[in-house]
């Protein structure tokens, strides 16, 4: 893989540190806090902490070399293995929890998000820190409504094609967190939501389920998509490309999205780049038994293309938390050869696509990429490159 695709990754995962992003939105001065030109009196509150996402541990260290002094309670959730060596204050309770399926320490996570937000008063402070993955790592089933009544229907959605809109729609009609009820349980506290958006289009009532959605709640976006599509841009601008930012709002197909970013960078000329944020999704049966991910799905498709049409481009996607389906990998990358690799390795391209079976066909070829976990997520970036002459 290039050194300047390496670059580029590494631009998209800075421009959405969470910590980073923090740093910028959060102004204290003493006992006042500013947020979007928006003051806090510290000064006799009863301020109180929930960050849930798989940017959590980043914003935690953000808000305790900020707010440290002054949090009296808080809860940090994560998914497993995203924790790293973050030493937080002793008194904060950390969890780690499952994604993309919830799983009993969700439910755990759920429960004591529910205490910390009773007993809340006119002097009450909440402060949540939201990023992707919040809608698994933290659930609290509604009445009637187990724990594995959810998990059952989270695995047909991620099997259905749907998309997150549609998957947390779903999700905020089984929890009491979601839909706005994260503010509803903390009433007639103050809450403050500073929120890194994974989704097209930075809907409120779709990040997170819309955990803080709700008229009374005050929320900032801090970080989105397209700072991130923004960073590889400039990567590229900077070493003579040609650059297009063609879309933050990718959805659909990955197949079929493959494809057409395939055709799309055949018809530019040498030293182009186009680059696409958003998130595709994949369509798969019950019975579907493969391992892969719709980035790696997205790369295949498009690998394919690349050899039939013989275009001299290289595409490589990329999921910015690290993590594209159940994998350990955030994507993978492409060029013409790439098929032609597959073959001299006695690799189907064709049947692994069909049997959405990416991630070992990419494993075989060492195309896969693999950053680990990011401690962010903004979506997905997808980069399309004609090599210049």
């Amino acid at each position: 893989m290039d050194s300047i695709l390496d670059r580029a990754i590494t631009a998209a995962l800075q421009a959405a540190n969470p910590e980073l992003a923090l740093n910028r939105h959060l102004h204290r001065q003493q006992h006042t806090l500013t947020i979007a030109q928006h003051p806090y009196d510290l000064r006799d509150r009863d301020i109180r902490l929930i960050v849930v996402g798989k940017g959590a541990i980043p914003m935690a260290r953000a808000f305790a070399t900020i707010l440290g002094d002054v949090i009296d309670s808080a809860v940090v959730i994560t998914k497993y293995d995203h924790t790293g060596n973050t030493q937080l204050p002793a008194h904060w309770q950390l969890i780690e929890a499952a994604h993309p399926v919830p799983d009993q320490n969700s439910q755990f996570a759920g429960d004591r998000v529910c205490q910390l937000l009773e007993n809340c008063t006119e002097k009450t402070l909440i402060f949540a820190g939201i990023s992707g993955g919040a809608s698994a790592l933290m659930v609290a089933p509604q009445a009637r409504i187990s724990l594995s009544m959810i998990q059952v229907i989270n695995e047909a959605l991620l099997r259905s094609g749907a998309d997150i809109g549609e998957m947390n729609a779903v999700r905020s009609h089984l929890d009491r967190l979601k839909g706005g009820g994260f503010v509803e349980l903390a009433q007639p506290a103050q809450v403050v939501g500073l929120i890194l958006s994974d989704v097209v289009g930075d809907p409120l009532d779709v990040i997170a389920s819309g955990l803080t959605n709700h008229p009374s709640a005050q929320n900032s976006l801090i970080g989105n998509n397209r700072q991130a599509c923004e960073a590889v841009a400039q990567v590229f601008s900077k070493a003579g490309y040609a650059v297009e930012i063609v879309t933050t709002e990718l959805t659909g197909e990955a197949q079929i999205r493959g494809r057409e970013i395939a055709t799309q960078i055949g018809q530019r000329p040498a030293g182009t780049v186009l680059i696409y944020g958003g998130e595709t999704t994949v369509t798969m049966t019950a019975e579907t038994r493969s391992k892969g991910g719709r980035n790696q799905e997205l790369a295949l498709a498009a690998a394919i293309a690349l050899h039939q049409r013989q275009i001299p481009a290289t595409i490589l996607t990329l999921a910015t938390d690290g993590t594209d389906g159940p994998t350990d990998a955030a994507g993978a990358w492409v060029d013409s050869s790439t098929v032609t690799q597959a073959i001299a390795q006695g690799l189907d391209a064709q049947l692994a696509l069909e049997q959405h079976d990416s991630y070992p066909f990419f494993a075989q070829l060492n195309h896969l990429v693999i950053p680990g976990p990011t401690g962010t997520n903004v979506a997905d970036v997808t980069i399309a490159l004609k090599p210049l002459t």
